[in-house]
């Protein structure tokens, strides 16, 4: 397999600044209490999907266990 190279051209210092000011939008969105509730919601959603996979997986090996 071959991976392709993709050429982004010059990239000059404004990608350093792009970079470093998405960076600190993203800090100051998870030290904020909107960062607080979405780290928390995302960690109820995992807990969720976690609960939805073991219980669909207990029941199709019952399922497959009775024929």
């Amino acid at each position: 397999m071959r991976f392709r190279q993709i050429n982004a051209g010059t990239v000059g210092p404004g990608s350093g600044i792009g970079c470093g000011g998405l960076i600190f939008v993203i800090g100051l969105i998870l030290v904020s209490p909107v960062g607080e509730w979405l780290i928390k919601g995302i960690g109820w959603i995992f807990i969720l999907a976690g609960v939805f996979i073991v219980v669909s997986a207990v029941y199709l090996w019952m399922k497959r266990s009775k024929l």
